[in-house]
């Protein structure tokens, strides 16, 4: 169940009504995971090497329908690994010139969640 699910929020900030940890449940907290997960650059965490993704490696490739292709791969591979609560139903990539749109639709395991939507630029 998504009210099962519940940890610090992301990003990590002192709620200013309570003077305490602020803290996210359910979708909202699998949709921080996500972003978390795809946000991070693998090796950036000392402790786990692995954590993340290899997308920020991406920056400076030629914007075509191949890095297309690999940034889909890359986070549905990511996601897999580090949220297994989450399957993705659908990674589409808009590009522009200079940007890269990512849109990944996912589900709960048990329950519909909502998607998410990260920009990289790209050059």
């Amino acid at each position: 169940m998504l009210d099962d699910i519940r940890g610090f929020g992301f990003p990590f900030r002192i709620d200013s009504q309570t003077g305490g940890v602020s803290w996210a449940q359910g979708d909202q907290k699998i949709r921080q995971n996500v972003m978390l997960i795809i946000g991070t650059r693998r090796g950036e965490r000392p402790m786990l090497r692995e954590f993340g993704s290899q997308l920020h490696a991406l920056t400076q490739s030629p914007n075509d329908q191949a890095l297309a292709e690999f940034i889909r791969t890359q986070a549905r591979h990511a996601l897999l690994q580090w949220e297994p609560r989450v399957v993705i139903a659908d990674a589409t990539v808009a590009q522009t010139e200079d940007t890269l749109h990512l849109r990944l639709n996912y589900f709960h395991t048990n329950e519909p969640a909502s998607g998410a939507q990260i920009t990289f630029p790209i050059g």
